[in-house]
């Protein structure tokens, strides 16, 4: 297998940190410069037509996109440690928080650091008052967010999962960004601190 990755990007991280986790060793990493075009390549395009990373190439050739999908079939040859739950409700609960951070979270830094930040005027068509708008959406997100970690030591639940890495991925990524201080919001402090002193943090 082949994975399309870009160590800048925040969402092939999530797939590294995934690979980490399972200790997976025979999955061969393709650096797709992004700051040069690469993934708009039409060597790129036809692995992956959306020009997206992460990208996974399987051996006989099928290509899964979007890193939360690949992570799901990684889990389903890698079953051991689980990270997308195991009882109905805790399988529930990891996709619950998982999608909520992404949706809720990450997407409007996202936004508000592509259309915002000077770096990004050369692959983003920047529009200020969206950019400050859905900036604005997500730091409510993080005070919101900040609450819900002040409940348990874990994203969705007593233990290390999947939602944890789609927090940390966004909040280790996209607070800095957003030129918006980690001290503002203890209880994800504490999450990066915590998750920081796992090997696959500086996957």
């Amino acid at each position: 297998m082949k994975l399309y990755d870009n160590k800048m990007a925040n969402s092939p991280r999530k797939v590294r940190m995934f690979i980490s986790e399972k200790n997976i060793n025979d999955i061969e990493m393709v650096e797709i410069d992004l700051m040069k075009g690469e993934h708009k390549t039409a060597e790129y395009r036809a692995i992956a037509p959306n020009a997206r990373i992460p990208a996974l190439q399987l051996d006989d050739g099928t290509v899964i996109m979007e890193s939360t999908a690949i992570c799901r079939y990684l889990e389903s040859l890698y079953p051991e440690p689980n990270l997308f739950g195991e009882s109905p409700i805790e399988i529930a609960s990891i996709e619950m928080w998982q999608a909520r951070i992404y949706s809720e979270l990450m997407i409007p830094l996202a936004m508000g650091f592509r259309h915002l930040h000077p770096a990004m005027s050369g692959l983003e068509t920047q529009n200020k008052e969206y950019g400050e708008t859905q900036k604005n959406i997500g730091i409510k997100s993080l005070k919101y967010f900040n609450g819900v970690l002040s409940e348990s030591e874990f994203v969705a639940g007593d233990r290390y999962t999947f939602a944890d890495i789609q927090m940390i991925t966004t909040t280790d990524f996209f607070i800095g960004l957003n030129q918006l201080n980690l001290e503002d919001y203890p209880e994800i402090q504490r999450h990066t601190n915590l998750i920081s002193q796992r090997e696959s943090f500086s996957a």
